[in-house]
């Protein structure tokens, strides 16, 4: 390709030129939907056919790969400030969710608050779920005109209040949820404060160390620019004595006998920390795929990470209102590395009834601009990838959509 025609030029700082390369594959294409899946860098895709190619051919070390699992628990720890320990392999964030919620063992009037306004349905069916089979009491928490999501969750909390299940960035609005405030408010109740990081992970900078999160589950294919099929899942130590799994596997437990099909003859003990929650083999290729992405993310940092993420969605932001489209208003301190276009929220998935918005939504997937449409309002989402040339070609792309249809 020749240079006047590559769309990922080689100029700007040596990290821009350092991210192109990492991403050779989106060469010619211009990837706004991170928020449904993240690219996959060529390192995870030469990662992941390694570990094909090992069973292809026979040559599977069972140890290695094991000692790969331990290498990304680790590294993602690192990304997280947690102790590995306090970290499992899940198969996606909704896992993670319906785990933590099994072990509360949750009884009749024990209540669950949700905001299912903002919630993706896989942090709202738990829930229901807890509440038909448990007993539990399921209340929903609804802000009044001007009012935070944070607030009336808060005022909803009393004495038999267990759980908050809250997303950490709203998937169709972009909305970013002030953890510390709503985690301070459930830590001083007693409440456990469980969180569905799919929209945030690996693009926001996220130190769960400080932050008064007692749980946070995720699946890797978004921010973390990994594979189907893999989450994480971390939980604070200090609830671990009262979290009871609904299964165990043999990775859960700590056995006298350390190898992997020692029985529980010698005697056996749950695994002190989150690792309880893992059941039977990893899958190896979508870890070997992750380890590469964070050796990545690592590279670059999880503030320099989320400031250019964050960064380029201000950028289409202030590029889409500048032509006179509306975007979805968010309070200060709110906003993340998604931006919804759009007056309000509606019912389309995937397409929306509102006609102007619709027909730039397809203008855009004409020309390649992948991105999604959810709850009626176009979404475009950013990551690491989204360098300030692909900025400028979308955004030349909706002028000239706002030009040829909006006469």
């Amino acid at each position: 390709m020749a240079p006047a025609d590559n769309p990922f030029p080689a100029t700007g700082t040596p990290l821009d030129a350092a991210i192109r390369a990492a991403f050779p594959d989106l060469a010619g294409m211009t990837y706004l939907d991170v928020s449904a899946r993240g690219p996959l860098s060529a390192a995870s895709r030469r990662a992941a056919e390694a570990i094909l190619l090992a069973q292809a051919t026979g040559t599977v070390s069972k140890p290695a790969w094991f000692a790969m699992a331990d290498r990304v628990k680790a590294k993602a720890a690192a990304l997280l400030s947690v102790d590995p320990g306090d970290l499992a392999f899940t198969k996606n964030a909704s896992e993670g969710l319906n785990a933590v919620g099994a072990a509360l063992r949750l009884q009749q009037g024990d209540r669950i608050v949700i905001s299912p306004d903002i919630e993706h349905p896989n942090n709202v069916f738990p829930w229901l779920w807890q509440a038909e089979t448990a007993g539990a009491e399921l209340v929903s928490a609804k802000p009044a005109q001007g009012e935070g999501i944070e607030d009336a969750i808060i005022a909803t909390l009393d004495g038999r209040t267990r759980l908050v299940a809250i997303t950490t960035v709203d998937f169709a609005t972009g909305r970013r949820t002030d953890l510390r405030r709503l985690g301070e408010a459930c830590r001083a109740r007693d409440v456990f404060l469980l969180v569905d990081a799919a929209q945030s992970s690996g693009v926001l900078a996220e130190d769960l160390s400080s932050l008064p999160v007692d749980g946070w589950a995720t699946a890797v294919q978004k921010g973390l620019l990994g594979l189907y099929g893999l989450g994480l899942l971390y939980v604070r130590r200090a609830w671990m004595d009262r979290l009871r799994p609904a299964y165990l596997a043999r990775f859960s437990v700590e056995l006298e006998a350390g190898h992997e099909a020692a029985g529980p003859e010698a005697g056996w003990r749950l695994h002190p920390g989150a690792t309880r929650f893992e059941l039977g083999n990893h899958n190896f290729v979508a870890l070997a795929a992750l380890e590469a992405s964070l050796d990545l993310l690592a590279s670059i940092g999880r503030e320099e990470v989320e400031r250019r993420a964050t960064g380029a969605t201000a950028a289409l932001r202030a590029g889409i209102e500048a032509l006179g489209l509306p975007t979805l208003a968010l309070p200060p301190g709110h906003h993340s590395h998604v931006v919804a276009v759009g007056e309000a929220l509606g019912a389309g998935h995937d397409s929306t009834e509102v006609a102007w918005l619709q027909s730039l939504s397809t203008y855009l997937r004409e020309r390649q601009v992948a991105h999604s449409v959810r709850r009626g309002v176009l979404r475009l989402s950013t990551h690491v990838h989204v360098l300030p040339e692909v900025v400028e070609r979308t955004l030349g792309h909706v002028e000239q959509w706002h030009r040829s249809c909006m006469r």
